[in-house]
């Protein structure tokens, strides 16, 4: 309760600092038309055609880059920056600059793809700012649930899981965020070679369904607990202006069921669905798709 109450805070802050634009925003006219029919694994790769591009910023610090990124992406109102890996408190300084004490951390590490700093590398749906200590703590590991925690800084765990492997574990209230997050990069990156343990461990090779079931069945269990927040809207939204292209699993809270989950033989409709906006303000997230009742 106390970490849904503090991610309420949040969100509420959020709202506080989000322009008309973002207010108002909505999906691109068209955006989504070509995954109306789609199931299973043919809607997989229907999204990872659409979202399959970005206009990604240079890696690192100054104008252009991921700090300026993070500058529109991740402060609150009175310059904070949001950090879902801890609890700290930081503050943006000038546009660009790199917050001290701070990394730029990888959900999907470069090493699960064999280090190449390509587009992965520099999206900003798989980037946030994060404290550097818990940043170093959590290594290249998968995220799952950690039930053996030899890292505990209130906000993010890192020790093994009932599988034995090493993983991270986000606080409740970030839970959906990283597990849409996770559904993005498996679903947009769907056509990499993955390599190495940790990579192994949660991906398997090729299009469909890249993630292993383990992983797709709690990402879609932390995502129905964790549901889409203005916050994580907003965020989509400014990203969206920065790259060209969604999250669409933020933008649809119910599209995992279809492609992973309990609606993989029922034809996806992006007209029909519910939408994180419904969602978001009340609509009920429910089993087998959540459509909006005609």
């Amino acid at each position: 309760m106390k970490q849904t109450a503090n991610k309420n805070r949040l969100t509420a802050v959020a709202i506080m600092m989000a322009t008309a634009v973002t207010v108002l925003a909505q999906i691109p006219q068209g955006y989504y038309a070509s995954l109306k029919g789609k199931k299973g694994a043919a809607l997989k790769s229907a999204v990872h055609e659409i979202i399959k591009d970005a206009k990604v910023l240079d890696y690192g610090s100054g104008i252009g880059s991921t700090w300026d990124g993070f500058y529109d992406t991740d402060q609150l109102s009175d310059g904070q920056v949001v950090d879902r890996y801890s609890n700290d408190k930081r503050y943006f300084g000038n546009r660009g600059s790199v917050v001290g004490g701070m990394n730029i951390e990888h959900s999907f590490p470069k090493s699960w793809w064999g280090g190449t700093k390509n587009q992965a590398y520099m999206d900003l749906y798989n980037l946030m700012p994060c404290e550097q200590k818990i940043n170093s703590s959590k290594s290249n590991y998968p995220m799952g649930e950690v039930t053996n925690a030899s890292t505990d800084n209130g906000c993010t765990k890192v020790g093994t899981g009932t599988n034995g492997y090493k993983l991270w574990e986000p606080a409740d209230k970030w839970k959906g965020d990283f597990a849409r997050g996770y559904m993005y990069m498996a679903t947009a990156y769907q056509h990499f070679s993955w390599s190495g343990t940790q990579a192994l461990q949660l991906l398997q090779q090729g299009d469909y369904p890249t993630l292993k079931s383990w992983a797709s069945e709690l990402y879609i269990q932390w995502a129905k607990a964790d549901k889409v927040s203005q916050m994580e809207i907003d965020r989509n939204e400014a990203v969206s202006k920065i790259q060209g292209n969604r999250n669409p699993f933020i933008d649809f809270p119910n599209l995992m069921e279809y492609i992973w989950g309990d609606s993989i033989t029922k034809a996806f409709d992006p007209e029909t669905t519910m939408k994180s906006t419904d969602y978001n303000n009340g609509g009920s997230g429910g089993e087998g798709g959540g459509d909006v009742p005609s």
